[in-house]
């Protein structure tokens, strides 16, 4: 299998479970409060290692507590971590996750994570330049983004952007990625296209561009129409990794060799396994989940 390297956010993820969403201003009492170990990259690196890859894991944490905590998780997960930074003079990053029913309202604070820079990645390029696919989020600075995909685009590499949170990246920059994989709200931010229909964008970015649309599944282009691919049907507890999920079991699919469409159709099973436990990265499903689960019946959209 080819390998996945992930670069990206690595946080400490505090979550607040509540009856309901509170609104500006208001105060509501919540019902239970866990931690977790979270942050994009990390959480697209767990769900990749839980499903097979070889994946190693590129990014920033403090000189504290948490990130001792988030090494030893990783080590765990067998996510490779030689080439993770440790950055002296920041805090490890963190979320607050407000979760209400399978809602979820997230607020991330960067820390260390503003220091996977373009010092750091040429620090660590070669080791990079070692993978074959590269995953990346924008809960890291843009200008490394900007900096790096060139890099790996002149090398051939197969680069997988999922961009969130959404802001606007240079269109030439989203040319040389792969495969873009914002969800329904976020593609006309990422593409700075407001007044573009979700179809029109497919069409003009096609076997590139993949949208996904919660429970409503992930829409595609092959170039000549417009394709619709359906979750699996599961009651959900909790939301917040299921994208990281359809993100890390993408690449995985990628990686072991399926066309577009089978490697969409992998990661919206790994994600509708996800919610149905608690916590970004805890419902994240192995191997033999899904393996299990396809065997049951799944039968391709």
């Amino acid at each position: 299998m080819k390998k996945i390297a992930v670069v990206g956010s690595v946080n400490i993820d505090y979550f607040v479970e509540s009856d309901v969403l509170p609104q500006v201003g208001e105060t509501v009492l919540g019902r239970q409060f866990f931690t977790s170990i979270g942050g994009k990259g990390a959480n697209q690196a767990v769900a990749a290692a839980r499903l097979g890859a070889e994946v190693s894991l590129f990014g920033s944490v403090g000189n504290d507590e948490n990130s001792k905590m988030i090494k030893s998780k990783m080590l765990d997960e067998r996510v490779d971590i030689t080439n993770l930074n440790v950055v002296a003079e920041a805090h490890t990053g963190a979320a607050f996750v407000e979760i209400s029913k399978s809602e979820n309202r997230i607020l991330v604070i960067p820390g260390a994570n503003q220091y996977t820079d373009i010092p750091y990645i040429d620090r660590v390029l070669q080791q990079l330049l070692m993978h074959d696919i590269i995953l990346f989020q924008l809960e890291t600075p843009l200008e490394m983004l900007e900096y790096t995909v060139p890099k790996l685009y002149e090398q051939g590499k197969t680069t997988i952007l999922n961009p969130a949170p959404a802001q606007v990246v240079p269109a030439a920059i989203l040319n040389m990625i792969t495969f873009i994989t914002p969800n329904e709200h976020e593609y006309s931010t990422v593409f700075n296209q407001h007044d573009t229909s979700m179809e029109k964008m497919l069409g003009m970015y096609p076997d590139k561009l993949v949208i996904t649309c919660g429970t409503k599944g992930v829409k595609f282009s092959d170039g000549d129409s417009i394709h619709h691919v359906p979750t699996i049907n599961v009651d959900a507890v909790d939301t917040t990794g299921a994208g990281d999920t359809f993100s890390g079991a993408f690449a995985v699919a990628l990686a072991e060799g399926r066309d577009l469409k089978a490697s969409i159709e992998f990661g919206n099973i790994a994600a509708g396994l996800s919610v149905r436990k608690k916590g970004a990265q805890t419902g994240m499903p192995y191997r033999p989940e899904i393996d299990d689960f396809i065997s049951a019946g799944f039968s391709r959209g």
